[in-house]
C-alpha cells in the first residue's frame, strides 16, 4: 500500500508507482469492475477525437455527482467523488499504461470533484517549495522533469498535480512515481519508457511557489513574467476537470484563487536537448522568489 496526492490508496489493482509515504488526506479505492461499465445514452460532455476520427478520450456526467471516463484503448473509468472510489473496467493492453490512466487521469478527475485543483503538470521540488510545468503534450513537461530530477531535484510529479487551496497557502501533492518518456525506435516508432525515479526520492507535500507554462521551442531559454489575468487565460487548458460545466466552473475559480497568490511564467526551452541540463537549471534561478 501507498500513496497518491497525500490520499493513502487500496486497489485491486496493481499499481506499482505509489509513492512509499503514509496518506494523510485519507484514503481512496480503485476497484475491479464486477460488469461492463456502459456509456449513457446522452452525448458526452467532453471528448477528444483526432484527425482520423478516432476518439481518445470521452466524459459522461452520471447521477450523484460521479462520472465515467472512456480512455482507450485502456478502458472506461467510473469516478465516485462522493465514495472516494474509481471503478476501472479494463482492456486487454499496456498495463502501464493502464496504471497511468488510474493515476493520472481517473484519480486527478476524482480529486477535482473533490475541491482541489488539480493541473496537466510536472512539479519539482526546489528549497522546499514546488515549481510547477504546465503545457501541452510534446512541450517538454516530462522531459524537464527527468532532467531536474537527475539534477537532484526531488520529483512530485510528472503528469498530474493536486493542490490543496484551503490553508494559508496552495500545497501540491506528489503524484505518480517516475518520468513516462517518449523516444523513437530505430524503426521510427514512438515508444514509451519508464524511468523509475530520476529524482532524489519522494518529496513530502509542498507549498506552490510558481507555475511555469511551457511555450514552443526555440534556440535558447526565454522566459517572461505574466501577469494574474494572463495566466488565467494561458493556464485554463491545463486544468483537470470532469468536463460539466459546473466541474469547469469550479476548476477555472481555483486556478483564479492559486495565480492571486503565487507568481506564473511562460517559458521556451531549448531545441537542443544537450543544453536542457543547463538550462533547466537556468529557469528555476530565473523563476525563484522569495518570499
Amino acid at each position: 500500500m501507498g500513496s497518491l496526492y497525500g490520499f493513502e490508496i487500496e486497489s485491486d489493482l496493481p499499481l506499482r508507482r505509489l509513492n512509499p509515504a503514509d496518506g494523510t488526506r485519507g484514503k481512496l479505492a480503485v476497484v475491479q469492475a464486477e460488469k461492463s461499465l456502459d456509456a449513457p445514452a446522452q452525448e458526452p460532455v467532453s471528448t477528444l477525437v483526432d484527425d482520423a476520427g478516432r476518439r481518445w478520450y470521452a466524459s459522461y456526467e452520471l447521477e450523484n455527482g460521479c462520472c465515467l471516463l472512456e480512455l482507450p484503448p485502456s478502458g472506461s473509468f467510473k469516478v465516485d467523488p462522493a465514495a472516494g472510489r474509481v471503478v476501472v473496467d479494463r482492456d486487454d493492453g499496456d498495463a502501464e499504461l493502464l496504471e497511468h490512466r488510474i493515476a493520472s487521469s481517473a484519480l486527478c478527475v476524482l480529486l477535482a470533484l473533490r475541491g482541489d485543483l488539480v493541473l496537466h503538470a510536472s512539479a519539482v521540488e526546489v528549497d522546499g517549495r514546488a515549481v510547477l510545468f504546465c503545457g501541452p503534450t510534446q512541450r517538454g513537461k516530462s522531459t524537464l522533469a527527468r532532467a531536474l530530477g537527475e539534477a537532484g531535484y526531488r520529483l512530485l510529479g510528472e503528469d498530474g498535480i493536486a493542490i490543496e487551496l484551503g490553508g494559508k497557502r496552495p500545497i501540491a501533492f506528489p503524484g505518480a512515481r517516475g518520468v513516462r518518456s517518449r523516444r523513437r525506435d530505430e524503426q521510427g516508432r514512438n515508444r514509451t519508457e519508464l524511468v523509475n525515479d530520476p529524482g532524489g526520492g519522494a518529496p513530502p507535500p509542498c507549498p506552490v511557489a510558481a507555475v511555469i507554462l511551457l511555450g514552443e521551442r526555440g534556440e535558447t531559454l526565454s522566459v517572461e513574467r505574466l501577469e494574474a489575468a494572463r495566466a488565467l487565460a494561458l493556464l485554463t487548458p491545463n486544468l483537470v476537470h470532469s468536463g460539466g460545466r459546473g466541474a469547469i466552473g469550479a476548476a477555472f475559480a481555483n486556478l483564479a484563487t492559486l495565480l492571486g497568490t503565487v507568481p506564473a511564467f511562460t517559458a521556451s526551452l531549448p531545441d537542443d536537448l544537450d543544453l536542457l541540463s543547463e538550462s533547466a537549471q537556468d529557469l528555476l534561478d530565473v523563476t525563484s522568489l522569495d518570499d
